[in-house]
């Protein structure tokens, strides 16, 4: 059963009551309302989310077919230079080897990421969110 039925299912049952105090019936008629209002907005989030789906799988697709054909350009280059193709990228092997560690901003509490090789050991992190500067956190 949907959200929607239940919600009809819940106005029948409340409309069989015959309820007598006015506030009673005003609040629940209220929250059927509100009810109704959420399926529909959940019901078109829905539809959204569906299409959003189609539309990265036609995009993955598409990726998919320009990454073959790359490769096959990188392949014919190779062949043209006189070079072994190698399939490896060492590019995307380095920005494997950056790690970054998280910091709150005693400040503010922000919390953000930061490369501590990037920095000396005695200078300072400065907060993204507020500006705060302050000392790196010393590893236990």
């Amino acid at each position: 059963m949907s959200a929607k039925e239940k919600i009809a299912y819940l106005k029948g049952l409340l409309a069989g009551l015959d309820i007598q105090d006015e506030t009673t019936a005003k609040a629940f008629k209220s929250v059927t309302e509100a009810l109704e209002a959420l399926a529909e907005e959940v019901e078109e989030q829905a539809d959204i989310i569906e299409e959003q789906q189609d539309l990265y799988e036609e995009l993955a697709d598409d990726f998919s077919l320009l990454d073959e054909d790359l490769d096959s350009l990188e392949r014919s280059f190779a062949e043209y230079v006189g070079e072994d193709f190698d399939e490896t990228d060492e590019d995307e092997e380095a920005d494997f080897d950056e790690t970054y560690e998280s910091v709150a901003c005693p400040k503010c509490g922000h919390i953000f990421y930061y490369q501590p090789e990037v920095y000396g050991e005695d200078e300072s992190l400065q907060c993204p969110d507020c500006g705060e500067t302050f000392a790196q956190p010393t590893e236990e």
